[in-house]
């Protein structure tokens, strides 16, 4: 199974981080949020907007261009 961009998940999907397609600025953000290769992550809404996740038992909304970025399978999978 491949990897695929968080944003493509339904909502009600959780999923295991499995890298990050970014650098710089945005690879340091994304760590900084707790999105590490290996953490399992709810997606509890996505759609046309941002996308709202759980986290390590907190909330988060990456907008679509960073949510864009990780790539994850899910976590059953993973």
């Amino acid at each position: 199974m491949t990897s695929r961009p968080l944003c493509q998940f339904p909502s009600g999907s959780k999923v295991r981080v499995t890298g990050l397609e970014s650098g710089g600025g945005a690879r340091c953000r994304l760590c900084a949020l707790g999105l590490t290769p290996g953490t399992v992550i709810e997606v509890t809404q996505n759609g046309p907007g941002p996308c709202r996740l759980k986290v390590r038992g907190s909330d988060l909304v990456l907008g679509q261009g960073l949510a864009h970025k990780v790539m994850a399978l899910p976590a059953d999978a993973a």
